[in-house]
């Protein structure tokens, strides 16, 4: 069964995918965070927030910050949720099982960067709706857009998935 896009998710992917579209301009960038991996062995991820000028593309209005994240093969991320913004995330390489708590238990969506459909490559997790990432065996490789300012988005974290037990920061503090 496909699942239904997001309608700024959709906006986003053909920016990026769609005739015209600019993804292959983040090699470099994507090139600079892999390579920041290869020497940090013990870095899960790296990752950059994106300014304004970014592709040279105008985002959707809900969308007011970007983030291009590399993550560590095989690596495993704990829960996680932004109480401030609304998560949306395209894959571009690799492989991902991203994991939401939604009714009462985790719903489970695999990511996959080669998708041919937005919906194989996409994912939106509204505000604070905790989720945890499982990567697969290659470096997975995204593009995170928010719709709360970079200097301005919280990540809460949770300790063993006990949504009791929550760590709060500023993503780029």
């Amino acid at each position: 069964m496909r699942r239904e896009i997001d309608p700024v998710l959709s906006e986003l992917d053909k920016l990026l995918f769609g005739r015209g579209g600019k993804i292959e301009m983040l090699s470099p960038m994507i090139a600079n965070l892999l390579q920041q991996l290869d020497e940090a062995p013990a870095l899960p991820q790296a990752w950059q927030p994106l300014g304004d000028e970014f592709l040279d593309i105008k985002f959707p209005s809900d969308v007011v910050s970007a983030w291009l994240f590399a993550l560590r093969g095989n690596g495993k991320f704990p829960g996680e949720r932004h109480p401030n913004s609304w998560q949306r995330s395209i894959a571009l390489r690799g492989r991902a099982l991203f994991e939401v708590y939604s009714d009462g238990s985790w719903q489970q969506h695999q990511l996959v960067g080669a998708g041919r459909i937005a919906q194989e490559r996409t994912i939106s997790i509204p505000h604070g709706m905790w989720h945890r990432i499982a990567i697969g065996p290659d470096p997975f490789v995204s593009l995170s857009f928010h719709t709360a300012p970079a200097a301005e988005l919280i990540e809460d974290t949770c300790e063993n998935d006990d949504f009791s037990r929550i760590h709060s920061r500023l993503y780029q503090g």
